[in-house]
């Protein structure tokens, strides 16, 4: 059962999206083949960062901003 985050915590919630139901309900029916390109590496690569996630503790807060020289400013 998920729950809502209280006042001052995150909630981390882990769901296997459907990728092939997501791209087929926003009208990429048509496009099967390529469809079938993608979900493989998209349901991998969350295979791969799940066991992060579960790493994640609340207190933890996403970087917002993308430092690509390597600064932290």
């Amino acid at each position: 059962m998920d729950r809502a985050p209280q006042a001052g915590r995150s909630a981390i919630v882990v769901v296997m999206k459907n990728w092939a139901g997501i791209a087929q309900a926003n009208g990429l029916n048509a496009f099967r083949g390529e469809l079938d390109r993608i979900v493989g590496p998209l349901a991998a690569l969350e295979e791969t960062f799940r066991p992060l996630v579960k790493q994640l503790t609340p207190g933890l807060e996403p970087d917002l901003e993308l430092h690509l020289d390597g600064g932290g400013e």
